[in-house]
């Protein structure tokens, strides 16, 4: 991929910290998202919007998983909203505009995965990918779903080293907030907790460029 690609962490509905950040980038960037798109930010339909509009990437996050899983079963929608599902509801004025979002993001893949001739294969996802990773043609079962989707990195038991140098990808993904981007020679951790507004370390909404790892992040 010429170029390479910009990867943009959590936006959680910010969708004014989301148009800033874009408007640092070059004109002619790729872009591809994280995950978490929607939820505790009051924009979560404008974020997708944009992104439709754009025919910008993205993975799925457990966010939206969440949303889906509401609308397809009733008994988890109560814990949906109680998660920032609400503040998404309310960002929609249309019903028609909801259920054509619920189309696009019921087709977001678990990862998506890019080629750089000189450079280690990128993954993105929406958390650690490398404790579970097989190869790109990998049919995840539910079990690693959750494991992608939702497990917190805030713990050095949890990260693989021995699998990270094996596996011979550079994984790039959010859900865990930390106070600036985390950036090692196998993995990048870049959800800066764009949401939160009383936190002094988070707050900021960042990008990364593979395979460059220039950061760019706005507040």
């Amino acid at each position: 991929m010429k170029n390479g690609i910009w990867v943009i962490g959590d936006v959680h509905g910010e969708y004014d910290k989301l148009v800033q950040l874009l408007d640092k980038l070059p004109k002619d960037a790729k872009v591809c998202f994280c995950g978490d798109l929607i939820d505790r930010g009051a924009d979560s339909a404008k974020v997708i919007d944009l992104i439709i509009d754009n025919n910008y990437l993205s993975v799925l996050g457990n966010h939206e998983f969440m949303m889906l899983d509401a609308y397809d079963n009733i008994l988890t929608e109560d814990y949906w909203l109680f998660n920032g599902g609400r503040a998404t509801l309310e960002s929609y004025a249309f019903k028609e505009v909801y259920l054509s979002h619920y189309e696009f993001l019921r087709s977001l893949p678990l990862f998506l995965h890019f080629e750089f001739e000189g450079y280690k294969p990128l993954v993105v996802s929406h958390s650690y990918i490398h404790a579970d990773w097989v190869d790109k043609e990998y049919k995840y079962n539910t079990k690693f779903n959750k494991r992608i989707l939702w497990l917190h990195m805030n713990d050095e038991k949890f990260f693989t080293r021995d699998k990270e140098i094996k596996n011979g990808i550079f994984n790039i993904f959010g859900h865990t907030p930390v106070p600036k981007p985390i950036v090692t020679d196998t993995y990048a951790m870049i959800d800066t907790g764009a949401y939160y507004v009383s936190n002094k370390q988070l707050g900021y909404l960042s990008a990364i460029h593979y395979p460059s790892l220039e950061v760019i992040r706005v507040f």
